[in-house]
């Protein structure tokens, strides 16, 4: 109990002195009025003085520390709206935490996106410099039609070859037999061929 009404002087004295130390020196001088006035023996004008000088120092002593609660009570309030102040700005480092972690999503989202974008358009460069797929199967038709002929020219080159092979084949067959004629073919005596060419002239000289 001595404790806590120590503590509750000193907050008294506290609240009451102020930072000066005015308010101290002011009780003070009230209570060494005070005394003075009790042990006092003079006259009831001058006591009557004396009494009226203690009810303004009590006076101010009362309105200081009426200023002193105020003060405190405004302090108090003060520190109420800091607490929420700082609640409010807690509350808002969160909100905006969370907002960081939503746009960092998001950005990844867009260099996702952009990144898709980037190759659509890489591969749609690529797909433009190929032709139509209609104008694709035109040309393919073509080059079938075209393949079909040179196939069709192969087989009959294929088939003259052939031909020519047949051909040449007989050839050499028949040379072979008349090269056999040839040789079976008794040889012509040379006397009969001069006299042949003998009588030739002769005739050729009659005429």
């Amino acid at each position: 109990m001595t404790g806590q009404s120590d503590d509750a002087i000193i907050k008294r004295k506290l609240l009451i002195e102020g930072e000066s130390g005015i308010d101290d020196k002011r009780f003070a001088l009230l209570l060494k009025d005070y005394l003075h006035w009790a042990v006092s023996e003079d006259a009831a004008d001058g006591s009557d003085n004396a009494y009226q000088s203690m009810l303004e120092k009590i006076f101010q002593c009362e309105n200081a520390m009426e200023q002193a609660y105020l003060i405190q009570v405004m302090n108090l309030e003060q520190a109420n709206r800091y607490t929420d102040l700082l609640e409010e700005i807690d509350k808002s480092i969160k909100t905006a935490q969370v907002d960081i972690m939503k746009e960092r999503e998001r950005l990844k989202e867009a260099r996702v996106i952009r990144k898709n974008r980037q190759e659509y358009h890489n591969l749609a460069k690529v797909v433009k410099e190929y032709p139509e797929r209609q104008e694709t199967l035109k040309k393919l038709q073509k080059m079938k039609v075209e393949l079909s002929n040179l196939q069709n020219i192969d087989k009959m080159y294929d088939e003259r070859i052939n031909l020519r092979k047949k051909q040449f084949h007989l050839f050499l067959v028949a040379l072979r037999d008349l090269q056999k004629i040839i040789e079976q073919d008794a040889p012509i005596p040379i006397e009969s061929v001069e006299q042949k060419s003998t009588n030739a002239e002769s005739l050729m000289d009659t005429s």
